[in-house]
């Protein structure tokens, strides 16, 4: 079964266009599925909208917001499915997507499938300080991964469930993408990137504050070059006494 995550904090309007735009598309694909929605302590109608939109979505409630990552991770804990495919609850990544990261995931030769907005242009209309802060972030956890990957924080990804659950994840912010990429690649998990095309939302306002948000991925990018630091001086196994 697949696990579709949408974090949401004051969403009620983007979650009322999941009848016609979001669970045809999951429909079509021909398999079991589940939608959990998260709601991370809207102060808008997201619980009620979301409580309303049938058996095919369990819905998790924080009752203080807590941030993206916080709503991530209870989505990890929450969900049944072996697949789990983690998605913004504006849209901006097009649930038409979905079926290339299943298709490429379905090829064999991949634990994760990432979408990419670099390998698709970005998309029209986004801002070019946007697409400079993702070139620059992903220069930097590429050098920390060791491996080229041009989408670290986007939120579009098909994971297997039972490589997250036991991630010792602690990010509440935008950061969680990065974070959960950072221990799949430790682990040796094989990522694959398909081309993402970003779009802007139609209902709401962004809740990514890039002060804060940069902040957070400086404290995560230290606590990232702690560990690797740590796995190369850690003696390996033969050599221990």
């Amino acid at each position: 079964m697949i696990s579709f995550i949408f974090p949401a904090f004051n969403e009620a309007e983007n979650l009322r266009r999941f009848p016609t735009e979001v669970f045809p598309v999951f429909d079509a694909l021909g398999q079991p599925y589940e939608v959990v929605i998260v709601d991370d302590g809207s102060t808008d109608e997201t619980f009620a909208v979301a409580s309303s939109l049938g058996s095919r979505v369990r819905v998790a409630k924080h009752e203080k917001n807590k941030g993206l990552g916080a709503a991530v991770r209870t989505g990890i804990a929450t969900a049944t499915g072996d697949i789990v495919i983690t998605m913004d609850t504006d849209l901006t990544f097009s649930p038409t997507l979905v079926p290339a990261l299943l298709e490429r995931f379905q090829k064999g030769d991949a634990d994760v499938v990432s979408g990419s907005p670099k390998l698709a242009g970005y998309g029209k209309d986004i801002p070019s300080y946007r697409v400079f802060i993702g070139k620059i972030s992903t220069l930097v956890y590429s050098m920390i991964f060791g491996r080229k990957i041009t989408a670290v924080s986007p939120i579009f990804r098909l994971y297997r469930r039972a490589d997250l659950i036991a991630l010792p994840l602690q990010s509440t912010g935008f950061d969680i993408n990065a974070e959960i990429l950072f221990f799949l690649v430790q682990n040796g998990k094989r990522v694959v990137e398909i081309p993402a095309p970003l779009t802007q939302r139609i209902h709401g306002e962004s809740k990514l504050d890039y002060r804060r948000e940069m902040k957070r991925h400086l404290r995560l990018v230290a606590r990232m070059l702690k560990l690797r630091f740590k796995q190369k001086t850690m003696p390996s196994p033969s050599t221990r006494v």
